[in-house]
This record gives structure tokens, sequence and C-alpha cells, in this order.
């Protein structure tokens, strides 16, 4: 009898669960952001940067219309701007003009990049690369300025108090160091890859 109602319970379980379906690599990227869409109207070109670390390779995606940030080999200042289009060597973004009122297209060779600054979202790190050196200056700001009754303040400066604050704020550093590397080319490779 046991055996029985077991043998019914897994038959009903069974019916009532839907079946999985499985998804093309297609529905499965525009899954992870509904935006591709427009990438793959494109001819299904992108960026990759190839990243080798401790024996391993580590892949950043870069699509059309993904915002890049980025200094050239001839130039000190890091430009942060969208990806208008990809060929084979070299990618193309855009600037909009405010005298011409228009967008000015500009190519850009892959050797003629000499750093990639990458973002990603790491839980509670990412929060720390901004919180934590706040967090360190009012550390030292309130031990140093104390406040005595009245309108009264005094300076007390210490020095195991500067030595926490800048712990603090460091660590603050190491977050962002861990959210928003940065990868000279030199070292890493950037090439072009199809979407099938």
């Amino acid at each position: 009898m046991m055996k029985i109602f077991t043998l019914l319970f897994l038959l009903t379980c069974g019916y009532s669960v839907p079946a999985q379906q499985v998804l093309t690599d297609k529905e499965l990227f525009l899954k992870k952001n509904p935006q591709n869409q427009t990438y793959l109207l494109a001819d299904g070109r992108y960026m990759a940067l190839d990243v080798y670390r401790f024996g391993r390779i580590k892949r950043h995606r870069f699509f059309v219309g993904d915002e890049l940030s980025f200094k050239l080999k001839n130039g000190r200042k890091r430009q942060r701007e969208s990806i208008t289009a990809i060929s084979d060597s070299s990618f193309t973004i855009s600037n909009f003009n405010n005298i011409l009122n228009e967008n000015l297209y500009t190519e850009i060779k892959f050797r003629e990049v000499r750093k990639i600054r990458v973002y990603r979202r790491i839980p509670w790190v990412t929060q720390g690369a901004y919180m934590l050196p706040v967090a360190g200056g009012l550390f030292f700001l309130s031990d140093t300025f104390k406040y005595h009754g009245g309108m009264e303040f005094r300076v007390q400066f210490d020095p195991k108090s500067t030595l926490i604050a800048g712990g603090i704020a460091s660590l603050g550093l190491l977050c962002k160091q861990l959210s928003f590397p940065s990868y000279n080319l030199r070292r890493q490779r950037l090439h072009v890859l199809r979407v099938k």
C-alpha cells in the first residue's frame, strides 16, 4: 500500500512541475540584459579584453552602446565614452558637439589604447570604495575637534586616531582597486569576437 501511495505521489508531482525550457545562447544573452536587443540587430561583434591572472583568463566584454573608460598612448586624460561601432581592429566613439549641434565620430585603433578601466559592482566592496574614505575623515575630525559644552571646541591631536583614520581610508582605496581595476594593454589582449 505504501509503495502505491509513493508511486502516485511521484507521478502527480512529476506532471505538476513544468518542464524546463532550454535557452539558446542569444536568448541567454538577452535574458542577462534586455538592452542587448539593439546589439543583436548589428553585425554581432564585441570587444573582448582577456586578462591573464594566476594561471587563468578572465574575459571582460564590451558591446556597442556600453560605456568604456580608457586612456590613449599619446594622452594623459582618461576618456569615458559610449561605443557606437566596432570593427575588426578598432572601435568608434561619438561626442556631441554643441556648436555644430551634431555627433562627431572618432575611430580609435586598438594599438592606440594604453589602459582600460573596468567597472564591476561587488556587493559591500563597491560601497566601501566611496564610504570608507569618508568614514576615515569623519573619524579623524570627530576625534581631533572635541566639543566641551557651550560654544567651546578643543583641538586634541592624537597620533593613534590619525593611524586608525588612515587605515580606514586606505581600506577604501583597496576597495576601489577591487571594484574599478585598470588593465595595461601591453600585458593584456584586446580583440574582437562575434556572437554566433
